[in-house]
């Protein structure tokens, strides 16, 4: 059970009502699916449900645990699936959760108007994700099978984003892979080159000032903490950049493109850079053209989480 919080939306009172059930095995590792009731109940049973599929390596020893966090569009599962094999394969067991932004659990209003989310609708969705994850952490604590003293996650674009929200504010999470994500979302709509999203227009003066005083409240949140700060707007308590005082205290990869559309160089450095310059790899290619260099991905984050998890 999680305290609450006046100004951290992020805390919750755990259901605990885990599942998990066989799917199949080969000779390198076993597959389960895990099932539990989202901490944050909604008016839609769909968004109330989350699963996610556990692989188990086939080890006498305790095996650290990496949670795969997918992005925007049900695709983006394919490379968790992918790098959940990858690390099996070095003795890391894996849960790929399904987010609350994926078809299976986002309600049909929203999937209409999806790019015209209000603030308070992606404040639910990142709250909701956060959540689920941190969730997912007491269901490795309650597992015998793995060394839940070794935990990490790594997250793909909107998976980034909440990753690197739940790194900063979970100790239990040791280490995180950041995958074509960033931070500072504000800036990040104004720079972005995607037209899939109505672009940020603001008067040059206003969005200055909005910068000063977001960096202020990023200041403040460093010197007091983040559940003891008053955020001036709704957006600051799920904006990645906010955690990046507690980022810094971690091992981190961050891995990016140089094309981004979603997430420019630029907006991308400063995060980089807010974070405390952890190890940072650039791919050439755009947000979606970077899996072509999978095999370059997967050795990164695999090895990566070797050498902070495993001992």
């Amino acid at each position: 059970m999680q305290p609450m919080s006046d100004f951290n939306p992020y805390t919750y009172r755990d259901s605990g009502d885990f599942k998990v059930e066989p799917v199949n095995s080969s000779g390198a590792f076993k597959k389960f699916e895990v099932s539990f009731s989202s901490a944050c109940p909604t008016d839609y049973p769909q968004l109330d449900t989350v699963t996610g599929e556990y692989c188990l390596p086939n080890t006498d020893d305790k095996p650290p645990l990496v949670l795969l966090v997918h992005g925007v569009g049900d695709t983006s599962t394919v490379p968790c699936r992918l790098l959940a094999g990858a690390l099996t394969k070095s003795g890391i067991a894996s849960l790929t959760l399904t987010m609350p932004i994926h078809s299976r659990r986002l309600p049909a209003e929203m999937k209409r108007d999806f790019y015209s989310l209000s603030a308070q609708d992606w404040y639910n969705l990142y709250r909701i994700s956060v959540v689920n994850i941190r969730q997912a952490l007491d269901w490795a604590e309650s597992r015998s099978e793995l060394d839940s003293r070794h935990m990490g996650v790594a997250g793909i674009s909107f998976g980034g984003y909440v990753s690197a929200i739940a790194l900063g504010l979970d100790q239990r999470l040791r280490a995180g892979a950041l995958l074509f994500t960033g931070g500072n979302l504000e800036k990040l709509a104004r720079t972005r080159s995607s037209r899939k999203y109505a672009r940020y227009a603001v008067s040059d003066e206003l969005y200055r000032k909005n910068q000063s005083r977001y960096m202020a409240y990023v200041a403040e949140v460093a010197a007091r903490g983040f559940e003891n700060v008053s955020p001036p707007q709704l957006g600051y308590l799920f904006d990645p950049y906010t955690f990046t005082p507690e980022l810094k205290t971690k091992p981190v990869l961050m891995m990016n493109a140089l094309w981004d559309e979603y997430f420019p160089k630029e907006a991308v450095n400063d995060f980089w850079q807010a974070s405390g310059k952890p190890r940072q790899v650039w791919l050439p290619a755009g947000h979606a053209t970077a899996w072509v260099f999978y095999p370059v991905i997967r050795r990164q984050v695999v090895d990566m989480f070797r050498k902070t998890l495993l001992r």
